[in-house]
């Protein structure tokens, strides 16, 4: 009942709960006043919908008839979660302030936007999944390097081999969920391996979830290398634990880009390589914004600023509509991700691969792989026809996948664990007999 009444309340806010999340969909992180104004403002509407009297006169209009329509429900959800204890300022995605509003009796994930008349114009709630998940008793909450994440250990296995998950991109926690986007892939994935004797490491990225931001922290300082960083400092952990076998890497879309650049730092044993592009980043963002169906003048623009970047410049004049990918503040994340070419630096290491790639993937194509699989053709490989890039079978049209993005009760694809379980069981074993 919590997750299906939130999940209805968000979605007639208007906002992006039960859509698919563009795969360039990056985390901004808001600077110091902006922060603050915007909690001001959530704190009061909040306790303005407990009592049942939001003050109508600060919602943009199309914000107040859906509150208008969904008071009842809002009520009712406010009475059931109980008084408000803490709200944490968590970064921004798509230009809408993130928080982490902690009540009585349960956790939740608010967004929130103003207007340039300063109301709200976007306001949307879910459940905090990683903070009332089920508690697993072989599961350790662990903390580095600024960073929050999760250490599942199977039963009865003496020094398991570990697999370090690595999410997507844009504001995906450890389990692989954004706001209004949750399929749980990675908490789906963690747990499977454990049933299959094999540890796991999974973990928020900087700034979502429980992870904190490093103090003084730009998001235009921000490049593909941070992420490296964090990775390795996980591994490094994990190398240290004596309770811990062999060291292997997964990495889900971007994560698969990071998992290559990791693997050029440190040995490991083997890394898996989850819906990850095998061409440049631009050859991609072009099929997607080409395939999205915005205006001409917009596509033209985005196209523009992305051939600018790639040729190592700045855009500072982006619109409104491409600054969730574009924004100047991103760009230099951007630049550095595209220049980087997967499949060249795949070529490059002698590292034991597992390609992973679905049918009806509709970010990463099956001609990602093939780039991939050309340049190592000892990779080992799991196809499967009917899954999409959230690793869940779902149907090829856009539309129906929304179910896959959302559901974080559909199992992941068949086949998918026992694939990469096998490679780590036969990776760990041609290891010790070296």
């Amino acid at each position: 009942m919590w997750r299906t009444t939130c999940i209805a309340v968000a979605a007639a806010l208007s906002l992006s709960a039960g859509t698919v999340e563009p795969a360039q969909n990056r985390l901004m992180i808001a600077q110091n006043e902006p922060q603050h104004q915007t909690e001001t403002v959530l704190r009061e509407i909040i306790a303005q919908l407990r009592a049942g009297n939001p003050d109508y006169a600060n919602l943009e209009p199309q914000l107040e008839q859906a509150i208008r329509q969904q008071m009842p429900n809002i009520r009712a959800l406010l009475d059931q979660l109980g008084p408000l204890q803490r709200l944490d300022f968590i970064g921004t995605q798509s230009g809408l302030d993130l928080y982490r509003g902690v009540f009585a009796n349960g956790a939740t994930i608010w967004a929130i936007g103003l207007s340039p008349a300063r109301k709200i114009a976007a306001l949307s709630l879910r459940p905090d999944t990683a903070a009332s998940a089920v508690p697993d008793p072989n599961a350790i909450e662990v903390a580095h390097a600024s960073l929050s994440g999760t250490l599942r250990k199977p039963a009865n296995v003496e020094r398991p081999p570990v697999v370090l998950l690595i999410a997507g991109s844009g504001p995906t926690d450890r389990n692989g969920n954004q706001a209004g986007r949750e399929p749980n892939e990675l908490r789906q994935l963690a747990d499977a391996l454990a049933e299959r004797g094999i540890a796991s490491l999974r973990y928020d990225k900087r700034a979502v979830g429980r992870s904190t931001v490093p103090a003084g922290f730009r998001e235009d300082a921000l490049t593909i290398d941070s992420f490296v960083d964090d990775a390795a400092a996980w591994l490094a952990w994990l190398e240290q634990r004596q309770d811990l076998g062999p060291r292997f890497v997964a990495g889900h879309s971007e994560g698969g880009m990071i998992a290559i650049l990791l693997a050029k730092r440190t040995a490991l044993n083997g890394i898996v390589l989850l819906a990850t592009a095998g061409r440049r980043l631009g050859e991609a963002v072009r099929e997607q914004l080409r395939a999205s169906g915005m205006p001409k003048p917009l596509l033209d623009e985005a196209l523009a600023t992305l051939s600018a970047l790639e040729r190592g410049e700045s855009v500072a004049n982006v619109s409104p509509q491409l600054m969730p990918l574009l924004r100047p503040s991103v760009q230099p994340f951007m630049r550095s991700v595209l220049a980087i070419d997967p499949a060249g630096e795949l070529a490059r290491l002698r590292v034991p691969v597992l390609v992973v790639q679905g049918g009806h993937d509709l970010q990463v194509a099956e001609a990602d792989a093939a780039a991939l699989i050309r340049v190592r053709p000892d990779a080992a490989v799991f196809r499967s026809a009917e899954m999409n890039h959230v690793l869940k079978l779902a149907p090829a049209e856009r539309a129906a996948q929304q179910a896959a993005y959302s559901d974080p009760n559909i199992p992941l694809a068949p086949g998918l664990a026992d694939a990469i379980a096998g490679f780590v069981r036969d990776r760990t074993a041609t290891s010790s007999r070296r």
